[in-house]
């Protein structure tokens, strides 16, 4: 996860910092999961890795944004706790070239001050959640918690898509051309006369099909390929940002 942290020169505390526990424990992937943190200040960024330490996380400080650059190689990176308020908004600028890169980032920015274009932009981006100081430590806790639960079901996504992929990446053009058409609804009579093919023909590309996708039905073989359409659309709708063309 990445916190970004705002601060414009205060040496406020962001908050008191109570001995506690955190809600999210499902998964043992997320036993003991680390939160970035980053944030120019110094007693700031102290201040909120106390916090989130206390709720049992592992915490990895950094000064500037560009420094998680390394550590997001893969399409996956931790939380993480973001300044906005750095010069030219460094955090946002930082978070969006990741996001264009296919980093899935869930953020929650911290701020000094409110900057409604900054938090509007930020949210659009795909932003976990924008706090101001004060803020209460249940607050941070939350998105920590909601960030790590989105990551998870990125990664179970991802990890069933990957799966099903292969198996379709096995299929000929003649193959995918056939499911185009059994997933329209056509009839083996239909799609014979649609690819100017016999039945049979027809008949024995289904069976080739289902024996590279290893199903042993007509049903099997339907459900195998619309999963497939679905994890292609909650991939996407999942990405916390995508560009709009017009």
């Amino acid at each position: 996860m990445f916190i970004a942290s705002s601060i414009k020169g205060s040496d406020r505390s962001v908050v008191s910092v109570p001995r506690a526990r955190s809600s999210f424990s499902q998964g043992d992937s997320y036993r003991h999961p680390t939160v970035f943190v980053v944030d120019e200040n110094d007693q700031s960024r102290k201040s909120l890795t106390l916090l989130i330490e206390s709720y049992k996380y592992t915490v990895r400080e950094f000064i500037s944004p560009y420094a998680i650059r390394s550590f997001c190689r893969d399409a996956h990176c931790c939380p993480v706790v973001l300044d906005v308020r750095m010069p030219m908004q460094l955090g946002l600028v930082v978070y969006e070239q990741l996001l264009r890169e296919g980093k899935r980032l869930p953020v929650i920015f911290v701020t000094e001050s409110a900057d409604v274009p900054a938090a509007v932009k930020a949210m659009k981006l795909g932003a976990i959640d924008f706090l101001e100081k004060p803020f209460a430590p249940k607050d941070l806790i939350r998105g920590i918690d909601r960030a790590l639960q989105l990551e998870a079901q990125w990664l179970k996504t991802e990890k069933e898509f990957t799966c099903l992929d292969e198996k379709i990446r096995r299929l000929t053009s003649g193959d995918r051309e056939t499911v185009e058409l059994l997933l329209a609804g056509y009839s083996n009579k239909r799609m014979a006369a649609r690819l100017k093919i016999t039945e049979r023909a027809i008949e024995l590309r289904r069976s080739r099909m289902m024996k590279r996708l290893e199903v042993h039905s007509l049903p099997e073989l339907l459900e195998l390929l619309i999963t497939h359409q679905v994890l292609i659309q909650s991939r996407g709708a999942l990405l916390p940002f995508r560009e709009s063309h017009p």
